[in-house]
């Protein structure tokens, strides 16, 4: 069976709700808009769904010059995008970045939803927040706002094995991929090395080692114990539960949903 993208996605504000796309553009830090902005604390720490589910009920759409934000219970707000105001250091995971803050409408819509002071903020142009030292090749690769690396590739047939297993089915949405392939057999990704997507090559990095943020309902904000409760009986390794890879790719294209999918290592 030929294997294909079933779906794109990208999530514009760190730990909030996805976007589908039917075409995607790389950029140097992976997806155009994928994880720019970011929610910070008052310490200009980043703001996920491990602590604060809520989130998943976020919906944004990026443009060009504007935010889109929808919270539950309140009317959509057209953030602009803001190039030029101050700049704060903020921190994600390990480290430390420049970034914009996007103004005081954005954060106190955002705060009043989640109920605590918060900002947004959106990467600074001109800073480079470079992948670790162990998954660099030539020394370019970055990365926007996500934990670690550019992109995330999941597989249907890989979801089709979990939810056989589970007693209630889970989206795809839990597991928050950039790319969706179809077709093949369940966790045959986890051999891959190197793959052509459409006219893009990618290198594999890494497996995706999986937190709580998978027991989150990204429709309804609510949190339980599955699927991570069933993935850890038989999806453990030495590093953790893994479901999903990671890729850095190689060529800044436009990759489509029902691009061909070649395993090339």
């Amino acid at each position: 069976m030929k294997l294909h993208v079933s779906a794109l996605f990208i999530y514009p504000v760190k730990s909030l709700a996805g976007v589908p796309l039917s075409q995607a553009e790389l950029t140097p830090t992976g997806f155009r808009f994928d994880r720019s902005w970011m929610i910070v604390d008052q310490y200009d720490v980043f703001l996920t769904q491990r602590q604060h589910p809520r989130m998943a009920r976020v919906k944004v759409v990026p443009a060009a010059d504007s935010l889109k934000i929808t919270v539950p219970g309140s009317p959509a707000v057209e953030v602009p995008v803001k190039g030029d105001a101050p700049v704060r250091t903020v921190t994600v995971w390990e480290n430390r970045c420049d970034a914009v803050d996007q103004g005081d409408q954005a954060a106190a819509l955002l705060g009043d939803y989640l109920g605590r002071p918060c900002r947004l903020v959106r990467m600074a142009p001109g800073f480079t927040r470079q992948l670790s030292q162990r998954h660099l090749v030539t020394g370019r690769e970055e990365v926007g706002f996500a934990d670690s690396m550019p992109l995330l590739l999941t597989a249907q047939a890989s979801l089709e094995d979990l939810n056989s297993r589970l007693p209630d089915p889970v989206e795809m949405s839990r597991f928050r991929p950039n790319i969706v392939v179809a077709g093949g057999t369940p966790f045959q990704e986890d051999t891959w090395k190197r793959l052509r997507i459409g006219e893009g090559i990618f290198r594999v990095a890494k497996s995706c080692i999986r937190c709580e943020i998978i027991t989150v309902d990204q429709e309804s904000g609510e949190k339980g114990v599955q699927p991570l409760e069933t993935l850890g009986t038989y999806r453990t390794g030495p590093k953790g539960i893994a479901f999903g890879r990671h890729l850095v790719h190689e060529r800044l294209v436009t990759i489509r949903t029902g691009d061909e999918v070649e395993v090339l290592e």
